[in-house]
C-alpha cells in the first residue's frame, strides 16, 4: 500500500469503507450473472441463473417437443401407475382425501414436477380453528434462493421466492420453524453430493432433444424444396415490349396439370434445385439413442421397435424397470414424510403412514400375470 492510500484511509475512513462494500455487492451481483465467474465456488452447487436456465429449457421442452413431453408422462405413469394407497390413522386419511388437498389426483402433478424441475417445493398451511393441513405447490422455477444452516448443508432453514413484491418472499423450512403457520418442505431428485438442488430428468439429454428438433426441421425443409420448382419462359427474337406483356400475361402461375400451348416463338422449362440429400435415417437415430440412453429407457420405449424382438426388448428394459423402482422407492418415502410433518404441525406425534404403490412390471411380466390370473 502506498503513502497515498494510507493517507486517503486515514481522511476518508467511512468513504473507503463504503465504496469497498459497494464493490464487493457489485462482485456478487456480476458473479451471478452469465458470462461471470465467482472467484469462490458455491457451496450450494450451481449458482441461480444455470438453475433457472436448465429449468426453463426443460418446461419449454415438456411443452413442444413431444419426445420430451412423453419421457415424463411414461415415468409419472410407471411410478404412480394406477394410483397411491395410504395406510394410516384417521387423522391421516382426513388430510388424504380432503376436497381441498386431494392427494390422489395432486400426486400425479407432483411426480411430473419431480421429473422434469428434479425437485419439488411444498407449502403447508394450517388452519387455526381445525388443526388441518394444507398442501400447496410452488414452482421450482420461482424459488432462487435456499438457505443452510452453515455447519450442516443438508439442514435447510429457508426458502426465497420470487413474487412481483421486488424484496420477494421468504418461506420458513418445517425443520427451523415446526408449527410456523406455513412452512415450506423441499424434496430433489438427481441431486449431486454437497449440492442443495436437484437436477431435471431432462438436464443431460436437453442439448440432444434441442438438436433433434433442428434436424427434424432441416429434413422437412429439404424435403419441402427438393420438390419446388419454377416456370422459365423463353421467347425467341422477342420484340420491343413483348417481354412485357408475357410477364403480365402469365402473372398467374399456371395451377399442376394444367394445358400449356404455345408456338415455336414460346418455350417453357420448368427448373428444380439440385439438392443432394441422401438417405440420413442413420444420423436420426443415432441421436435418437442418444436421447434414450440420456432417459434410461430403451428405444423401444418410444414407439421405435423396428429390429427389436421379444427376447432382445425383456433384456433391454430390465435397467429400465430397475430405475423406475427406485423413483417410486423415492416417491413413496417423499409422501409418507409429507405426512410425518404434518402430523407433528398438528399435534399427532403417533402419526406413522405407509404409502403403497403399484408394483413395477414389465409388459412381459405382465402378461405372465394376467394368463396366471385366467
Amino acid at each position: 500500500m502506498g503513502w497515498g492510500d494510507g493517507l486517503a484511509r486515514r481522511l476518508f475512513p467511512g468513504a473507503l469503507a463504503r465504496a469497498r462494500d459497494a464493490g464487493v455487492r457489485e462482485g456478487v451481483r456480476n458473479a451471478e450473472e452469465p458470462g461471470w465467474r465467482p472467484l469462490t465456488a458455491e457451496a450450494s452447487g450451481e449458482p441461480w441463473w444455470s438453475v433457472r436456465d436448465t429449468l426453463e429449457r426443460a418446461e419449454a421442452a415438456c411443452a413442444s417437443n413431444p419426445l420430451a413431453a412423453r419421457l415424463i408422462e411414461m415415468t409419472t405413469e410407471f411410478v404412480v401407475g394406477g394410483g397411491v394407497r395410504m395406510e394410516g390413522p384417521a387423522w391421516a386419511q382426513h388430510f388424504w382425501r380432503d376436497p381441498r388437498n386431494d392427494l390422489d389426483q395432486r400426486v400425479y402433478r407432483w411426480c411430473a414436477e419431480l421429473c422434469r424441475a428434479g425437485e419439488l417445493f411444498l407449502v403447508l398451511s394450517a388452519n387455526p380453528a381445525t388443526g388441518m393441513q394444507y398442501v400447496r405447490e410452488v414452482p421450482a422455477s420461482r424459488i432462487d434462493a435456499v438457505d443452510t444452516d452453515l455447519d450442516d448443508a443438508e439442514l435447510e432453514l429457508r426458502y426465497h421466492q420470487l413474487t412481483d413484491d421486488p424484496e420477494g418472499r421468504w418461506w420458513p423450512s418445517a425443520d427451523l420453524a415446526p408449527q410456523a403457520p406455513q412452512v415450506m418442505l423441499h424434496y430433489a431428485v438427481n441431486r449431486p453430493v454437497g449440492a442443495v438442488r436437484g437436477q431435471s430428468d431432462l438436464a443431460q439429454i436437453l442439448p440432444w432433444l434441442e438438436r433433434y428438433d433442428m434436424w427434424l426441421e432441416d429434413r422437412v425443409r429439404i424435403n419441402r424444396y427438393k420438390g419446388a420448382y419454377y416456370w422459365v419462359v423463353h421467347v425467341e427474337n422477342a420484340l420491343p415490349g413483348q417481354i412485357e406483356a408475357k410477364r403480365a400475361q402469365y402473372s398467374r402461375v399456371p395451377r399442376p396439370g394444367s394445358l400449356i400451348v404455345t408456338d415455336e416463338q414460346e418455350r417453357w422449362e420448368a427448373v428444380q434445385p439440385h439438392i443432394e440429400a441422401g438417405d440420413v435415417s442413420a444420423d436420426g437415430r443415432a441421436i435418437r439413442m442418444m436421447i434414450a440412453a440420456g432417459a434410461g429407457v430403451p428405444l423401444h420405449y418410444l414407439a421405435e421397435g423396428e429390429g427389436t424382438n421379444r427376447a432382445t426388448a425383456r433384456e433391454m428394459g430390465t435397467a429400465t424397470l430397475r430405475r423406475f423402482r427406485h423413483r417410486q422407492y423415492v416417491f413413496a418415502r417423499m409422501l409418507e414424510d409429507l405426512l410425518r410433518v404434518v402430523g407433528r404441525r398438528a399435534g399427532q406425534r403417533d402419526l406413522e403412514a405407509r404409502v403403497i404403490l403399484d408394483e413395477v412390471v414389465g409388459p412381459l411380466e405382465e402378461a405372465a400375470q394376467t394368463e396366471g390370473g385366467d
